[in-house]
């Protein structure tokens, strides 16, 4: 018998992906590879790539978190997810927790990927913790937090 006192949360059983809507797949999965380092191989497309259909997908994933990319490309389906509440921005922002923030925001530097946004003058840290915003104009236009917890960086000393 089902408990109708169950909340969601009860039955979530951990993320399955974050959905982003894009108006270029091709443009946003060369940003997500260049941003996080992700070989083009490791993408996976739906339908494959060259195929035609109403909506095309890609699907990737990052330190155990998927994510799927959606350009809509017939005008139904453009309307449908560029219009919803969340559609024209996609999801706000994903925050990644890190071990090394510095070593991190080192090698995205040497990648032309640079604090901005939220943060505009770099990392900022308050109650031990260390945070940053990416610059959306270097991670094309994906809004991506960096966050250093104090316990991170005491595993690193141990």
């Amino acid at each position: 018998m089902t408990d109708l006192m169950a909340t969601l949360a009860d039955h979530i059983l951990g993320p399955a992906h974050v959905g982003f809507i894009v108006p270029d797949l091709e443009k946003a999965v060369a940003d997500a590879c260049a941003v996080y380092g992700i070989a083009p191989e490791r993408v996976h497309y739906h339908p494959e790539r060259g195929t035609e259909g109403p909506t095309l997908f890609a699907f990737f994933n990052v330190a155990g978190l998927e994510f799927e990319y959606i350009e809509p490309r017939e005008d139904h389906f453009r309307e449908l997810l560029f219009t919803m509440p969340s559609g024209g921005g996609g999801i706000n922002h994903v925050a990644w927790r890190v071990r090394d923030m510095d070593g991190a925001l080192e090698r995205l530097h040497s990648r032309g990927i640079v604090p901005g946004h939220v943060t505009p003058d770099g990392v900022v840290s308050f109650g031990g913790k260390k945070m940053v915003y990416l610059d959306p104009a270097t991670t094309g236009g994906l809004v991506i937090e960096l966050i250093e917890l104090p316990e991170s960086r005491m595993a690193d000393k141990a």
